[in-house]
C-alpha cells in the first residue's frame, strides 16, 4: 500500500449529548428507557445495578519468563490484539517485535526485529490486528506501520502523515481506527480526532476540541511543558469493533455510537461525577509523571505535577471502554485513586445486561468467552493474564 494521502470530506456530526430530548419507551421491569432523536437512538438505564454473577478463571498468564517468547516485561492495551481464532499477539517493545500465541497460550511465531528494514523496528509502541490475523505495529522512527501477515511474512509498510503520537490502534478487517491529537498553541486548545483509514482513504470519525493548559516548569524534573492539561481533564475514550466506535468526552456516563461519523445511539446511566481533591490528584499521578525527553524517561514529582496542572473539579465517571467482537460493551466506572472501581456490561443492541463488582479483571481484549487482562506481580512486572468467562 502506498501513502496516506487522500482525506474524506464528509463532514463530522456534531451531537450536543445534554440537549437530546425525544419521546420514547420506558421498560419498567430493567429500568431502561429507549428513545429516538433525529434518528439518534437515546437508551438510558436509570435503575440500580444488577450484579452480575459471573466467574473468571484463570487459564494461562503470558509475559515475564526468562524464555525468549515470553520475556516481554512491559505491557499496555495499545501492545495486546486479538484475531478471530483467538490468537494473542502482543508487541514487545524491548526487543521490537510481536510475538503471537494461540487461545491456549501456546507460542505460535515471532515477528519483526530491530532494525530499519523491512519487518524491522527501531521504536514501536502501538500494535492493530484483524480479524484475519493482519497485526500493523506503528514504529515512530519510520512513521509508518510495519505489517506482516497471518503466516508471519512482511507486508508494505504503511506510511503515517498525521500526527499519531500513541495510543491503541483496532484494525476492523482492514479499516484501521486510531487516536490523533493536535495541540493548537495560537487557540491555547487540544483537538482530538479518532481518524478511519481504509487503503489510501482517511475518514475523520470523531472531533472532539478541548482547553489545553498553559506553560509549567517542573524543576524535579527539569522540564518545562506547554499544553499539560488539569489533572482528571476529561480526554477521548474509545473503543472499536465491527458494530461501530464507542466514544466519551465528557465527565459524565455519555456513551456516543458512532457508525462512519454518524452518531447512530446514546448511551447513558443516571451517574454523577465524583468531587476531585487534591490528594486524590496526586494520588493519581501516582509515583510521578513520566516525561519522554530526547530519548530519556524523566520522572516528574507528583506533588509538583499537581501544584503546576491543578486539577478539575470532578473525576470522570469512566475510566475506559472496550468492545467486545460480538459487540458487547465493558465500561469501567471510576471514583478515583483507591475507589471501587465495578465494569458495567451492555449488549451489542445496548441492553444492560449487569454490573461486575470492583476487583473484577478488566479486559485490554475479550475474545471467545475470555479475556485477557493485564495485570503486575510483585516484581512490579507486567504479565497478561487470560480468564475463562462462566456465567
Amino acid at each position: 500500500m502506498g501513502p496516506i494521502a487522500r482525506t474524506s470530506t464528509a463532514a463530522v456530526v456534531a451531537v450536543a449529548l445534554s440537549a437530546l430530548a425525544a419521546c420514547g419507551t420506558s421498560d419498567a421491569d430493567h429500568g431502561t428507557q429507549r428513545a429516538d432523536s433525529a434518528g439518534v437512538e437515546i437508551i438510558t438505564y436509570s435503575g440500580p445495578d444488577r450484579m452480575l454473577d459471573w466467574r473468571f478463571e484463570p487459564t494461562f498468564t503470558l509475559g515475564g519468563e526468562d524464555t525468549d517468547e515470553e520475556s516481554f516485561y512491559e505491557l499496555s492495551a495499545a501492545y495486546v490484539g486479538t484475531d478471530a481464532d483467538g490468537n494473542l499477539y502482543i508487541l514487545d517493545t524491548s526487543a521490537k517485535r510481536v510475538v503471537v500465541f494461540d487461545a491456549e497460550g501456546n507460542y505460535l511465531r515471532t515477528m519483526g526485529g530491530e532494525g530499519g528494514g523491512p519487518g524491522e523496528m527501531r521504536f514501536p509502541f502501538a500494535l492493530g490486528v484483524s480479524p484475519t490475523g493482519v497485526a500493523s505495529a506503528f514504529d515512530i522512527s519510520k512513521r509508518a506501520l510495519v505489517r506482516f501477515g497471518p503466516d508471519g511474512a512482511v507486508l508494505d509498510e504503511i506510511r503515517v502523515t498525521f500526527p499519531y503520537g500513541g495510543g491503541p490502534i483496532i484494525d476492523r478487517d482492514g479499516t484501521l481506527v486510531l487516536p490523533v491529537q493536535e495541540l493548537d498553541t495560537e487557540s491555547a486548545t487540544y483537538t482530538d480526532r479518532l481518524l478511519a483509514i481504509t487503503g489510501a482513504d482517511t475518514l475523520r470519525v470523531v472531533r472532539h476540541v478541548r482547553p489545553a493548559g498553559g506553560a509549567i516548569v517542573l524543576e524535579s524534573c527539569g522540564m518545562q511543558l506547554f499544553g499539560a492539561t488539569p489533572v482528571f481533564s476529561p480526554t477521548m475514550r474509545w473503543s472499536a469493533s465491527g458494530e461501530g466506535v464507542a466514544v466519551v468526552t465528557s465527565s459524565g456516563y455519555d456513551i456516543a455510537f458512532y457508525r462512519g461519523d454518524t452518531v447512530t445511539r446514546v448511551l447513558r446511566r443516571a451517574l454523577e461525577p465524583g468531587r476531585a481533591t487534591r490528594e486524590a490528584a496526586a494520588a493519581s499521578v501516582g509515583d510521578g509523571m513520566r516525561v519522554v525527553a530526547a530519548g530519556v524517561v524523566r520522572i516528574c514529582d507528583s506533588e509538583e505535577v499537581v501544584e503546576q496542572r491543578g486539577f478539575a473539579e470532578t473525576i470522570p465517571v469512566i475510566g475506559g471502554l472496550v468492545q467486545g467482537p460480538e459487540g458487547t460493551l465493558w465500561v469501567r466506572r471510576s471514583a478515583g485513586p483507591g475507589s471501587p472501581a465495578p465494569i458495567d456490561v451492555f449488549d451489542r443492541d445496548g441492553t444492560y445486561l449487569g454490573t461486575l463488582p470492583d476487583g473484577t479483571p478488566f479486559p485490554v481484549a475479550v475474545f471467545r468467552e475470555q479475556i485477557a487482562a493485564i495485570e503486575t506481580d510483585e516484581a512490579d512486572v507486567d504479565r497478561l493474564a487470560v480468564y475463562r468467562i462462566d456465567k
